[in-house]
């Protein structure tokens, strides 16, 4: 009978998979950088910033994929432009839950101070 170590498993959970694609196309598709970075291995996510245009995010199901999609596809050509790839230093999610409550205090501020 083989048991897991928990901690082990949090730290699985806790590796960074994602890469930061930059200076990409505004026209730039899901198929396409499918295309390119399922070549390092399984994708979970691909999501691609609309406002502003230009970047995006990759999710892989493994951490070792993530870091050679950085070290082999870092300054190729990515939908014909030179792209920027780098391991997010943060989760793409939890940037983005903390980001929007930062934004929602920054609201009730001014709205109090409006009120003044």
């Amino acid at each position: 009978m083989s048991t897991t170590n928990p901690s082990r498993k949090r730290k699985r959970n806790c590796e960074n998979r994602q890469v930061y694609v930059g200076n990409l196309p505004f026209d730039a598709t899901e198929e396409e950088l499918h295309d390119v970075f399922s070549v390092m291995g399984p994708i979970k996510n691909i999501w691609i910033a609309k406002r502003p245009p230009g970047f995006a995010f990759v999710t892989f199901k493994r951490t070792v994929h993530a870091y050679d999609a950085v070290k082999y596809l870092n300054g190729k050509k990515i939908c014909n432009l030179e792209a920027k790839v780098e391991m997010c230093e943060v989760d793409f999610q939890e940037d983005l839950k903390r980001r929007t409550e930062e934004n929602k205090k920054k609201l009730i501020d001014s709205n109090v101070q409006g009120t003044n």
